[in-house]
């Protein structure tokens, strides 16, 4: 199952409950997933497991955390599935955050990052403190309590200043990782998800861009407007499934992401005069 976050938890609302605003998302959720996850990650993440486990599938390894760990996990693609935990239950808080977030951390106290390595994964142990702070969270779900948001940001902001004083040299190497990355963060999340990225719309939503913050990112990564990245991308796989594949015309057009046969035509013999059945007799 593939399920892009944050806009998975804002699309299926009835599954979480939720606190939130531009920069900070909060989510928590009983509802336990048996299949192993694909999950898409357009912002970074902690997670915060109040029953049931998790375990993050890596290349050449595995991470399992339970309710004596945190982890926090930098913006990007990972396989995941979830346990069930005591009582036959599951129960998780997540707190999504973006760039900006960390730079007004990292300068609001004044922080500084004496390390040059970079750490996407940071699993930790938990302990009294950090209890208390999730358990504190979990109360902002429980009650009403006007600026809820507010509160789970200072609660992040503890939570991110007690992992550095736990362990500064390994939490810096995480926040290094966002630093150093910033610049090239749309062009990841675009270039990673096209697959599933249909529409300019479909591009805002994964980046959290309004349409026209999207084309000025557009035009400074690439020189192009979204529309006209979209198409070329689009063209450059239907390009490799026609060189590699045995799939149909009509198959490729809907495998990335046209609407219609037709009009998957006219946009490849705009860019390539040629047809794709042509093309395909020609570089063989």
């Amino acid at each position: 199952m593939t399920v892009t976050l944050p806009n998975y938890i804002f699309e299926n609302k009835e599954l979480y409950q939720i606190i939130s605003d531009d920069k900070v998302v909060v989510s928590k959720s009983t509802n336990y997933k048996k299949d192993k996850l694909y999950l898409r990650n357009s912002m970074h993440l902690v997670i915060l497991l109040v029953n049931g486990g998790k375990t993050l599938h890596l290349k050449n390894s595995d991470i399992t955390i339970d309710t004596s760990d945190i982890l926090y996990l930098s913006q990007g693609n990972y396989f995941m599935s979830e346990i069930i935990g005591d009582k036959n239950s599951y129960n998780s808080i997540l707190i999504f955050f973006d760039d900006e977030y960390v730079f007004n951390f990292i300068k609001k106290y004044n922080i500084t990052l004496d390390t040059v390595k970079q750490e996407d994964i940071l699993p930790l142990k938990r302990d009294e403190f950090i209890n208390t702070c999730i358990n504190t969270i979990n109360q902002y779900f429980e009650k009403n309590i006007d600026n809820s948001i507010d509160l789970v940001k200072l609660k992040l902001d503890e939570l991110f200043l007690y992992s550095l004083s736990k362990d500064k040299k390994i939490f810096a190497a995480f926040l290094n990782k966002i630093i150093q990355t910033k610049s090239s963060r749309i062009k990841y999340i675009l270039e990673e998800n096209i697959d599933i990225i249909n529409s300019v719309d479909d591009m805002c939503k994964l980046t959290r861009l309004n349409s026209k913050a999207l084309r000025k990112e557009m035009n400074r990564l690439y020189n192009k407007n979204p529309k006209e990245w979209l198409n070329e991308r689009r063209l450059l796989i239907a390009i490799s499934l026609l060189k590699n594949s045995q799939k149909s015309v009509s198959q490729i057009a809907t495998s990335c992401g046209y609407a219609s046969v037709s009009w998957f035509i006219i946009q490849f013999k705009k860019y390539h005069k040629t047809t794709p059945l042509l093309y395909r007799d020609q570089n063989l």
